[in-house]
């Protein structure tokens, strides 16, 4: 099973937020980030955690060469720094969604992202629904009846 977390753009007083803005990230480890790194952040439209992860990677590199750093240390920071970016990497792009004011509204549970987008919506529409009205109350006794209330 996997955890998604649902981010819902804000909205306009009086107006439900657009169903095509809806996003679902899926929280947990990501190959694709640990791999592809800054790459992986610009292609979920995460362009500032992108350019400060590829301005970290440089200036990594660059102070290991001035400090005179074996290429398998560097190596060892690269693989540290994308394992961190796979673990880490969802909750830079919720981050840059929160930038763009979106809410993280719910966290969802699935087997797919399909699965999981379908359970949402359709908890959310089942939350959206109009409820019945209560009842009326009943009417209160007058005041200047004689009657005793039966019990």
């Amino acid at each position: 099973m996997a955890i998604f977390t649902v981010h819902i753009p804000a909205a306009r007083a009086g107006e439900a937020p657009s169903v095509e803005k809806i996003v679902l990230l899926r929280d947990g480890f990501s190959v694709p980030a640990t791999v592809l790194g800054p790459f992986w952040l610009a292609w979920n439209r995460a362009w500032i955690p992108a350019i400060g992860w590829t301005v970290l990677l440089v200036l990594i590199v660059f102070a290991g060469v001035k400090l005179g750093a074996s290429s398998e240390t560097l190596s060892l920071v690269n693989a540290a720094l994308a394992l961190a970016l796979g673990f880490e990497g969802s909750r830079l792009v919720a981050w840059s969604l929160a930038r763009r004011h979106y809410n993280e509204n719910a966290v969802i549970i699935g087997e797919t992202a399909d699965e999981a987008e379908e359970i949402f919506f359709y908890n959310w529409r089942g939350a959206s629904a109009v409820a019945p009205p209560p009842p009326p109350p009943p009417p209160p006794p007058s005041v200047g009846s004689s009657e005793e209330p039966r019990v």
